[in-house]
């Protein structure tokens, strides 16, 4: 998943159309930068425009613009397609829009909102590095300073020093946030794999709530991860294979690194932790890894994390 692309290349050309539509009914660049201003659109996204062109040519240009919008880290639920968008259909009688211009414009707001909460959760998941710059492992923030991720990341190279780095995306190297680990864990274990761990100072990405429904075979999911240390990725829709008291196996490919990676449910909620290989001991279906589900490690979590017990699903 690519969660910074709002409008895909196919989809350039009918919502050009669309919108040429609607700005034929606005002929004054005064009641277009009204309209702008009114679906929430900023100033500075605005100043890009030439809201006095003709709509053949106004059109085009503001769906250029927002291709080309990248999604800032401080504003992670914000879009100016998806104002403007949601705006139009929130009003669509007023501009007569046919039905297949609602639809498309809700297709991308549906997307759009979907990128939104997986912008959110990815601001969240941080690579674990030790030492400083080599990544060992992935976890994910779900409290003011603590992480969550696997106890094998630490226990399996002996590690003595450890950091986490948020936002480490493709191009982004050396622009992220880089905290140091304090390794008196808060609480950690080999069986269950866990390890929560306070983080050496108040970073400011999200605090992910956890969730300890049950959870079934079949179920959907994605995996946000730093899989061989490289740069943090989504992964496609993959599903819960098989599911037991005290684990769980998926089919989505992962690799060295990923280790502690948050999985989550297709409504974003942190479900389980990528463990890897399940290793002997009891039966696997090939193709699968396992993970560890945040059921079996709600009771030893919780107490730990203030306020979260009353939000998060029981």
């Amino acid at each position: 998943m690519e969660p910074e692309v709002f409008l895909e290349q196919s989809d350039v050309v009918p919502l050009t159309k669309a919108l040429k539509q609607v700005l034929m009914q606005i002929d004054t660049a005064s009641a277009r930068r009204t309209l702008l201003e009114i679906a929430g659109i900023d100033s500075a996204f605005m100043g890009t425009l030439r809201p006095e062109s003709e709509p053949n040519l106004f059109a085009p240009k503001l769906v250029v613009e927002f291709r080309k919008y990248r999604i800032s880290t401080r504003r992670l639920n914000y879009h100016p397609m998806v104002s403007l968008l949601g705006y139009l259909c929130d009003f669509a009688e007023d501009y007569s829009l046919p039905d297949q211009d609602v639809a498309l414009f809700s297709r991308f707001l549906e997307q759009g909102q979907e990128n939104f909460k997986a912008l959110k959760v990815r601001n969240a998941v941080g690579r674990i590095e030790s030492p400083k710059g080599t990544g060992i492992g992935t976890a994910v923030l779900v409290g003011k300073n603590l992480l969550l991720t696997c106890n094998h990341v630490f226990s399996k190279t002996q590690v003595q020093q450890a950091w986490v780095r948020f936002g480490y995306k493709t191009g982004s190297y050396g622009l992220e946030d880089v905290f140091e680990l304090d390794l008196e864990f808060v609480s950690h274990h080999n069986r269950p794999d866990y390890a929560l761990v306070r983080i050496q100072g108040e970073p400011q990405q999200p605090i992910i709530p956890l969730s300890n429904d049950l959870l079934d075979a079949g179920q959907e999911i994605r995996l946000i991860h730093h899989p061989l240390g490289k740069p943090v990725v989504i992964s496609g829709i993959g599903q819960m294979v098989q599911v037991g008291e005290d684990y769980i196996d998926h089919n989505i490919s992962a690799d060295e690194g990923s280790s502690g990676a948050p999985i989550f449910n297709r409504h974003w909620q942190l479900v389980a932790i990528h463990q890897g290989h399940p290793g002997i001991g009891r039966s696997v279906i090939t193709g699968t890894l396992g993970g560890v589900p945040i059921r079996i490690i709600w009771n030893q979590i919780i107490p730990h994390l203030p306020g979260t017990e009353q939000g998060a699903n029981k």
